[in-house]
């Protein structure tokens, strides 16, 4: 009696480890086919992932909330982040991320409206800014389509007379990444004054 029971729990044991092990393999399989088809470009769905969540990017918009032509004002009011500068052509805000790493935004105007937007993401390694690259290149590339790499790095060109480029700005033991979001003629920002 014994031996059958104890056959019995080990059969069962087994039948459920096996169970187990059969639904994380699929689950595994079916997230990596997800992460191939959205780096593909084979899909328009934009896929925000956790790092994009902390961002505060979302699926509609061009930057947490905000996008180019939007009323200025709109940025005020929207932005959670802790304000760092402000003057009559541009406002900025810093955001902290996980693992003591951050992200400084500029949101400039023309005419009372957003004309132009420079994230600089401050990063703790080389690991960090492959993975954060990697995902907002498939976000990109969803909302925008194929990217062209360029000397500013993978350029994407907007809907809407924009660009959107991509760079990884690493040097030494400094990791980071700078997004710039802004008309073609990249005339309203800091960088081309």
């Amino acid at each position: 009696m014994k031996i059958r029971y104890l056959a019995t729990v080990f059969y069962l044991s087994i039948l459920t480890l096996s169970a187990c092990n059969t639904r994380k393999q699929a689950d595994t399989q079916g997230t990596d086919s997800t992460a191939i088809a959205a780096t593909s470009g084979l899909t328009t769905e934009v896929e925000i992932t956790e790092r994009l969540a902390d961002l505060g990017l979302t699926a509609d918009t061009d930057w947490r909330g905000i996008n180019l032509g939007d009323e200025f004002s709109k940025v005020k009011g929207l932005e959670k982040g802790e304000s760092f500068e402000s003057d009559a052509d541009h406002i900025g805000y810093t955001i902290e991320l996980k693992n003591l790493e951050s992200a400084d935004m500029l949101y400039y105007q023309t005419d009372k409206k957003v004309s132009a937007i420079d994230v600089d993401l401050f990063l703790n390694s080389q690991q960090s800014v492959t993975d954060f690259q990697k995902d907002l290149g498939a976000y990109f590339t969803a909302r925008f389509g194929t990217p062209k790499p360029s000397d500013d790095g993978t350029v994407w060109a907007g809907h809407q007379e924009y660009t959107v480029s991509l760079k990884d700005v690493s040097k030494g033991k400094d990791f980071g990444l700078k997004i710039k979001m802004g008309p073609i003629s990249g005339t309203a920002t800091a960088s081309v004054k």
